[in-house]
């Protein structure tokens, strides 16, 4: 006879407020907790468990699934630091299924021993169908896989998915050959990919409704977890799962929703109360993590939004000035706020590991980067690769370091069939060889192509002419002109714009976000070589020195979900960017602005906000308006002032600065400077604005000015005509500074041509 454990559960420690009580006090039938972000809703779904347990459940009769290993474990370490040990049966919606299979796949044709892919073997596996089936584009690679992935979330057969596509789609018919040829060589392998842990699990309990009725026995209790970031298939299991007792928990927040491009379905949530008639709904709208300034600038901007459940997260947490807001002048002076910023609240006692910079794409991560390494302060890029590590940087700048010194057989070895050319290893092979036997470099017998074989001498000779050149012109051009060259001779633009791959369009926006590094290195450092760029690549690039524990976070604003810190930025705040173009051109920026409001809540103590006048983006300068979330923020239009030119100098100036969330638009919303960090510089009055009937034109190379502040100097370099021209002026002992001679012009008084005295 078996005896049922006996847990003794103090709830008491699990201190809730009245309304998470509420939540966790309802046992049975379906039940919606919508909870707002930072509301506790991980200790509700603790709590909710432990508490069945407490009332006479049988832990084995419990599930619990969350949306990442990290997130299961932790939950289950809370249960079973309650309890002792529990039974409960804790997971991710992939493990879960994958159990499922490894018991009963037999059922549906599969063996027991089936091997799941990754992402990476299901391409190679697409790669070998387009190699065999060459009627398919082999440069959609990436749209193949992501149709493939499409039809299985919306559980649909390759047949089903044609019928589905065929009218919008003139590649329908090769998107079902494709996906039918890959489905049939998973199943000869034995095989699984990602998607299919889902899509078989649906197969087996509507092929076997004994396997179905099982589960249903044993999971009489089920809770999930991020329900807003369910797909149709986890909702289709969840209900077939909870069909026959009903006792189905599942708490999420729609306003939270951001991975619609992965197949999440916001509907799910929204729709709930619809699905499961008599279903009851609580709503956690108390936040313990953030200040009030901070949650009414969320709330402001998710109220937007049609696509909603009406909830108004609050807060306890008092605050004077928790937000902070700067238009800066251009990308390098919000950059340089940024880190001087970091500094200050460094100084001030706050550790790196308590601040965040937030970006919505990782292509305009560089400039923080690099300010963050002039200034010594740690770092850690999330959400994609640190800049200058990521393969199509590491790829250019390995054609850039071969043209310099040939020599460099790493490089070679890198790029010598890349973009593809017909390289294979048995050629690579053969030139290592012959290099290795005459004491050469792989240069030297690509130079002598009589050393090798006919056919690999042929075969090599493409990517020789390509070396060739770039050591030619290597040393012919100036460094961004160079950088420009070396993208389209070596054929990577070309490679990456037809691709077809989605990934591959982020790529190339990288690759030309270089071409930004190298102009701007030019800019600041004047008779600058290409090797100088290359030597200071390699210095940002070394992060030895780097602290494992302390450091600031650059990541994506999805990388951070579920993560909060004490200091947030959230930069690059413009229409264009975040909201991304394509969410204006399409006229639905809703996914959009929940990310906005999940950026805004990962912040506890400081939010600071900035956006740019002008951006390098795709190797020219690039004129954003400020982003609508800004002005939704605060609930009232913002008369901002525009960021002194001198940005290398001047930061947060009085005039440039919000108190966001504000009641009104009055003087109260234009305070002192940044209390943790940016520079306090005012503006003087001629500042503010742009200056009227100015000639530009007495503002040439070689002018000798006096600026206002800053003394003598010479002007080095001008760019852009009229009110758009830009001055660099070098000052003795201050180095280089440049401004916008449209808004700076009264501050500079010419003087003369010719060199600045040394006196």
């Amino acid at each position: 006879m078996s005896h049922k454990a006996v847990y003794h559960i103090d709830m008491s420690e699990i201190r809730l407020n009245p309304q998470q009580q509420e939540a966790v006090n309802a046992v049975d039938g379906p039940i919606l907790v919508i909870a707002g972000a930072g509301s506790g809703k991980t200790r509700v779904l603790t709590a909710r468990i432990c508490h069945l347990i407490e009332i006479g459940v049988d832990p084995y009769n419990i599930l619990a699934i969350t949306f990442t290993n990290k997130a299961a474990n932790e939950m289950k370490e809370r249960i079973d630091k309650q309890l002792g040990y529990s039974n409960v049966w804790t997971s991710t919606f992939h493990s879960m299924c994958a159990r499922i299979l490894r018991m009963d796949c037999d059922r549906i044709g599969y063996s027991k021993d089936f091997t799941i892919y990754t992402d990476l073997e299901s391409e190679r596996v697409v790669k070998r169908v387009l190699t065999a089936y060459p009627q398919a584009d082999p440069k959609k690679k990436g749209d193949y896989l992501w149709h493939i992935s499409r039809a299985k979330t919306l559980a649909m057969s390759p047949e089903e998915y044609y019928q589905a596509i065929e009218k919008d789609d003139n590649d329908a018919y090769n998107i079902f050959e494709v996906y039918k040829r890959y489905e049939a060589e998973l199943k000869q392998c034995n095989c699984l990919d990602f998607d299919d842990l889902l899509l078989k699990t649906v197969e087996l309990f509507k092929t076997c409704p004994d396997v179905l009725e099982r589960y249903q026995n044993r999971f009489k209790y089920i809770n999930v977890d991020e329900f807003q970031d369910t797909n149709k298939l986890q909702y289709d299991i969840v209900k077939m799962l909870s069909k026959k007792y009903g006792n189905l928990f599942v708490v999420g927040d729609e306003d939270q929703s951001i991975y619609s491009w992965r197949g999440a379905e916001i509907r799910n949530i929204l729709d709930f109360p619809k699905d499961f008639p008599g279903a009851k709904v609580f709503k956690l709208e108390q936040n313990y993590r953030s200040t009030t300034s901070i949650l009414k600038a969320a709330n402001n901007v998710i109220k937007n939004n049609a696509n909603r459940n009406e909830k108004t997260l609050w807060s306890e947490i008092k605050d004077d000035n928790s937000i902070e807001y700067y238009e800066a002048y251009n990308d390098r002076d919000e950059a340089t706020n940024v880190a001087r910023a970091i500094n200050t609240l460094h100084r001030n006692g706050a550790s790196y590991s308590e601040m965040a910079i937030l970006v919505r794409a990782n292509s305009v991560t560089r400039q923080f980067e690099e300010e963050l390494n002039l200034h010594g302060i740690p770092y850690k890029v999330f959400g994609g690769f640190r800049f200058y590590e990521r393969k199509e940087i590491k790829d250019t700048l390995a054609y850039v370091r071969l043209a310099i010194n040939p020599s460099d057989n790493d490089s070679i070895l890198r790029v010598v069939n890349y973009p593809k050319r017909g390289i294979g290893n048995t050629a690579v092979q053969e030139m290592q060889d012959v290099a290795k036997a005459h004491g050469f470099t792989f240069f030297q017998v690509l130079l002598n192509p009589d050393m090798l074989t006919p056919t690999t001498a042929k075969k090599l000779a493409p990517f020789t002419e390509i070396a060739m050149d770039l050591v030619k012109f290597s040393k012919e051009m100036k460094a961004t002109e160079f950088v420009q060259y070396v993208i389209r001779r070596s054929g990577l633009e070309n490679a990456l714009a037809t691709s077809g791959d989605v990934e591959d369009e982020n790529r190339l926006e990288n690759i030309e976000e270089l071409v930004n590094a190298v102009q701007q290195f030019e800019q600041d450092n004047q008779e600058s070589s290409i090797s100088d760029f290359m030597q200071s690549v390699a210095l940002v690039s070394d992060t030895d020195e780097m602290s494992n524990e302390d450091y600031v976070t650059i990541a994506t604003i999805h990388a951070v979900k579920g993560l909060e810190f004490d200091y947030v930025f959230i930069v690059a705040l413009e229409d264009g960017i975040f909201p991304t173009q394509k969410s204006i051109t399409a006229g639905d920026v809703e996914e959009e602005r929940r990310l906005m409001y999940v950026a805004i809540t990962r912040a506890r103590k400081k939010l600071f906000i900035l956006n740019a006048r002008q951006r390098y983006r795709f190797g020219k300068t690039e004129y954003y308006p400020k982003s609508r979330f800004v002005g939704e923020m605060s609930g009232f239009k913002q008369s901002v002032r525009y960021a002194n030119s001198d940005y290398s100098a001047n930061s947060f100036a009085n005039e440039n600065r919000i108190k966001l969330g504000a009641n009104n638009p009055s003087s109260q919303s234009f305070k002192k400077s940044l209390s943790n960090g940016f520079d306090k510089s005012s503006l003087s009055s001629s500042q503010k604005k742009p200056q009227l009937g100015v000639d530009y034109s007495q503002f040439a190379k070689d002018v000798i000015v006096e600026h206002s502040k800053f003394g003598r100097g010479i002007i080095i370099q001008t760019t852009g005509d009229g009110e758009d021209k830009i001055a660099a002026i070098a000052f003795k002992g201050l180095g280089v500074k440049r401004f916008a001679l449209a808004i700076a012009a009264s501050s500079l008084k010419v003087i003369a041509k010719g060199d600045i005295d040394d006196n």
